[in-house]
Parts: structure tokens; sequence; C-alpha cells
């Protein structure tokens, strides 16, 4: 009963600090260093804190019980709609992680208070001195209100794919130029359709010329205006991407990840068609984008798989819809 109530107890803490996080108007953000790795380090702490002794007689169980409190956090914030499933799939090994690092220093901390793991006296440890847990949990709080968004960095990054169609230069090109409506779906599922983002339905395009705007519709009632900014028939197309992030319906992409937000956005694709001998033509996408967080060696990780995926995923539908050759 101990280990519920330890559990529960910090799994509250978590989601009122998540709720404080998400109501501080920029003065404090859930994308920074002090939520993502501090806070699972005091639930984490707090879950093994809270626990008898007898419950908890190895590292491995201090560090991996905090993992059963991060995701009682994980699926209340989902239930409750206060966070997207796509941000947690990309947070949560951070997030468990860390608090299992907060359940170690608990354990080790008990420990060289009670003597030992084996020490028979529970009484020390089930009676935590409450000014250091005070101070524990509304640290967060304070240093939160000091980091604000002075970690974050923008950093941008390119992803490209390639793929080679049987089909001259100038059959693909009228392809990319034509509205079209998504081919069947298929039953190869992506990564990025596994974790949430919408598949592309269609194309459209009012203008074969530097202006010309092309919108791509996703599921869901996602869409991306896109500008041509560079158009050389046959070899290459440059789309400046134009997100809107207020259209975006709210059901559709976290706010963390938001393309067009303030921690990631698409700024180009660019299509380039090489002609090949025999008659084929290689076609590469490549996207450039940004992200602007403060661990965007994580993010970026995230970032070049997932694009890359997208990106496959756009160069698949093209291929078919060109027609089929023997």
């Amino acid at each position: 009963m101990k280990f519920v109530f330890a559990a529960a107890f910090a799994a509250v803490y978590g989601l009122v600090i998540r709720l404080f996080f998400g109501s501080a108007n920029g003065l404090m953000e859930i994308m920074s260093v002090t939520f993502l790795f501090l806070v699972p380090v005091v639930i984490g702490f707090l879950t093994i804190i809270l626990m008898p002794a007898a419950k908890t007689t190895s590292g491995t169980a201090a560090f991996f019980k905090p993992w059963l409190t991060s995701l009682i956090v994980l699926l209340v914030t989902i239930l409750l709609k206060i966070e997207g499933s796509i941000c947690w799939i990309m947070i949560f090994p951070i997030f468990a992680t860390f608090a299992g690092i907060g359940g170690l220093i608990a354990y080790h901390v008990r420990n060289a208070r009670s003597g030992g793991p084996n020490d028979s006296d529970e009484n020390k440890w089930q009676r935590p001195n409450t000014l250091n847990v005070s101070l524990l949990v509304a640290m967060p709080l304070a240093l939160g209100l000091v980091e604000g968004e002075k970690a974050s960095a923008p950093q941008e990054m390119v992803i490209q794919r390639a793929v080679i169609l049987n089909a001259p230069a100038a059959e693909v090109w009228q392809q990319l130029t034509t509205s079209h409506a998504m081919s069947a779906p298929t039953s190869k599922m992506s990564v990025s359709a596994l974790l949430g983002f919408p598949k592309h339905k269609s194309t459209t395009l009012d203008a074969r010329s530097v202006g010309g705007k092309r919108t791509a519709y996703y599921e869901k009632g996602l869409y991306f205006d896109e500008t041509i900014t560079q158009y050389q028939p046959a070899r290459l197309l440059v789309l400046r991407v134009d997100a809107n992030p207020n259209a975006i319906p709210p059901a559709v992409m976290d706010e963390h990840i938001l393309i067009g937000g303030k921690h990631l956005d698409i700024l180009e694709d660019v299509y380039e068609l090489e002609s090949l001998p025999g008659g084929g033509t290689r076609l590469t996408l490549s996207s450039r984008f940004y992200i602007n967080t403060p661990f965007n060696w994580y993010a970026r990780l995230w970032a070049h798989y997932l694009m890359t995926d997208i990106l496959q995923s756009e160069l698949e539908l093209v291929e078919s819809k060109l027609p089929r050759r023997a």
C-alpha cells in the first residue's frame, strides 16, 4: 500500500509541476532542461524516498520503479489531453531515465543514513526531513523561472533522400507539378504514421512558375502552403514552406512539436531531377528546417529519423503515380 502511495504522490507532484509550467505564459518552458531533466529526477527521488526500505533493496529496483511513476504521468496527461502521444513517445526515454537516476540518488542517500541496505531500522527512511523534501520539490519551479527560454538555441538541419525512378525526367516533372490525389493506401506502415503523423492526401498547384502556390493536404485537416522560389523544368523545383501554426488543429500536433511553432519549423523543400543513362531519373528531395530547444543534441536524433521517413514517403508517393513499365 505504501508503494502505491509513494508512486501516486510522486505522480501527482509531476502533474502539478506540469500544470505550473504549462500555465506560466512563457515564464517557464516545458521544453526546458529544468522540466525534462530535473523534474523527473525529483519524481524518481520522491518515489523511492516515500517507499518503505524493504520494498527497494537494490539499485536496479530503485532505478526502474520510478519508471512506473513516469508512466502514470504519461497516461494521465494523454487522457486529459494535456500532452500529445507523439511528444511523449519522444521524451519518455529521457524522462524515465532521469526519474531512475533520481531513484538511485534516493536509494544511496537512504543507505548512507541507515547504515546500509540491510539495516533493519526503517523509521529513519519513512520519516524524511520535511524541510529538505520541501526545498527539493520547490527547486524546479525556482530554476524554471530562472531558465525560461534562455537555454534554447535554434539550429538548422537539412535532410535528404533520393530514389531511382524508371521514367524520364519530363514524366517525373509532370507528376511533381500536377495537382493530384494520393493513391490508394498500401499495407506498408511508416514510422511517422505509427507515431501519429497524418498521411499525405493530395496536392494542388495553381501555376507552374516562380511565385506559384502549392498546397499539400494531409489527414486530420493538416495542410502546408508552399511558394515556388526556383523553377527549372525537369531539373529543379524549390518550394518555400509557409506553415501556419494557428491553422493546424490542436488534435493533430502537440504544441511542443508544432510545425511553424517556436520549437520546430520547416523552411524549404527542394526537388532535384537528374537524367540517367537508359532513360531513368534520380529524384532527390531535401528539406531544410530548424529546431529550437535546449537539448538539440536529442531533438536532432528524432528530427532526423522522422523527417527521413516523411521524405521517403513523399518520394514513394511520386513513384506510385508513374505509369508502370515492364
